[in-house]
């Protein structure tokens, strides 16, 4: 099935909002994976691995990065660093970005989603073709809901952490979204609504409204965000795109 069949399958399914995307065959992998010792990386890693993909954990500190599975190496890198990523990324089919922070002065500029998503797409410039697909983890605040923009919804002073952090996701989406011959997906849950909970396999993808279930939840759990997130790795079903996810129906 070619890449564009794929997409045009994608997109129906969100339009329908279905709870999975379409299912493909997908042997194993090799998933570079940035921020895999935090909350949501740690549970991407765990999800892959579980399917059989090779991963590979980058931090700067490798030795923090301490799971058991043969199939899981760490390896030290830095997601702001165009050429460390070029050397990190090497023959990996879909690398992952899963990274939070703030600089000292709390600029968008500054925020590590912000700088990863520029450094990137300019690391991409350098490779051409040899660039793998890429899913950045990327914030609620900057989906819709009922149509208004997150980060519309509150009063913001420049040089708050907060400002930093939520505008430097939406300078991330902004980086992609200006990208040109890049394959890539921007993934978000809802503001805060990603947390504890079981992992039951179901979830529900959109475009840019944050998605509730019927009693009104945005809530989904950490597992199942990661679910939604390897499904995405394999099935490479939507992009240039940016998706919510958010629990069934």
């Amino acid at each position: 099935m070619t890449r564009r069949c794929m997409n045009l399958i994608a997109l129906l399914l969100l339009s329908l909002g279905l709870v999975s995307l379409p299912a493909f065959d997908a042997a194993a992998d090799t998933f570079v994976i940035y921020g895999a010792s935090g909350n949501i990386g740690g549970a991407i890693v765990e999800e892959a691995l579980s399917r059989g993909h090779e991963v590979i954990g980058v931090s700067r500190t490798p030795a923090n990065l301490t799971n058991q599975s043969p199939s899981f190496s760490a390896v030290s890198g830095d997601v702001t660093n165009p050429s460390s990523i070029a050397e990190t990324v090497a023959g990996a089919d879909t690398v992952i970005i899963a990274v939070n922070g703030i600089g000292e002065n709390n600029t968008p500029e500054e925020a590590t989603t912000s700088r990863a998503a520029r450094a990137y797409i300019e690391m991409a410039g350098r490779i051409g073709d040899a660039t793998p697909y890429v899913i950045q983890v990327g914030g609620g605040t900057t989906l819709f809901t009922n149509g208004v923009f997150g980060l519309d919804e509150f009063e913001l002073e420049p040089g708050t952490r907060r400002h930093g952090l939520w505008y430097g996701n939406w300078q991330a989406v902004e980086a992609f979204r200006a990208s040109t011959g890049l394959d890539w997906t921007v993934m978000a849950g809802a503001r805060g609504a990603l947390g504890d909970g079981e992992r039951s396999g179901s979830y529900r993808l959109g475009g840019e409204e944050t998605l509730f279930d019927r009693d009104g939840s945005s809530y989904l759990s950490r597992l199942d965000f990661a679910v939604a997130v390897i499904d995405m790795a394999e099935s490479h079903a939507v992009s240039a795109g940016r998706v919510a996810v958010g629990p069934p129906y």
